[in-house]
């Protein structure tokens, strides 16, 4: 492509891509769990958190995109979004809410996947399948984050199976 020749669209950022499986994944949990995502939002404030950083993200990247005029012109945009430097600022200021929110939820998923099974008394999850969940290399990496998130509870008195 010369300097001269025009892009044929305009390339949306896409920073968190989801592949076929998660996309399943989602859809799945999304449909099992409606019910609970109203009460939750209305329960945990800091839930909305994450969608609304994605809002003032993809405003940002359409104005971006759309202050280059090749873009504008290929695109068939005729105005650009307006700034919204308040918005940029109050989300930069939400990411720690999103990171300590997801650090529980981790810390909590971990412990839910190690609780014993009311069916068979063993683990939820083997660290083998909790290694391939997370996208972790190993059981022992697995374990690692474990260990990290949640400590080494006592198996005896929390019903967990005090693997490390």
């Amino acid at each position: 492509m010369t300097t001269t020749d025009k892009p044929k669209r305009p390339p949306r950022p896409v920073p968190y891509v989801m592949d076929e499986d998660q996309a399943k994944l989602l859809a799945r949990l999304s449909e099992d769990y409606a019910d609970a995502l109203t009460e939750i939002r209305d329960r945990t404030p800091h839930a909305a958190v994450a969608a609304l950083l994605h809002a003032v993200h993809a405003h940002q990247a359409d104005r971006v995109f759309a202050c280059d005029p090749r873009w504008r012109e290929t695109a068939g945009i005729t105005e650009v979004p307006e700034d919204r430097a308040d918005d940029v600022a109050a989300a930069l200021a939400l990411l720690q809410v999103a990171r300590d929110d997801l650090e529980g939820l981790e810390g909590g998923l971990l412990l839910a996947a190690r609780t014993a099974s009311t069916r068979t008394g063993k683990p939820l999850l083997t660290f083998k399948q909790i290694a391939a969940a997370l996208g972790v290399e190993s059981e022992q990496a697995a374990q690692g984050r474990y260990r990290r998130k949640v400590g080494t509870p006592n198996a005896s008195s929390s019903g967990i199976d005090g693997t490390p």
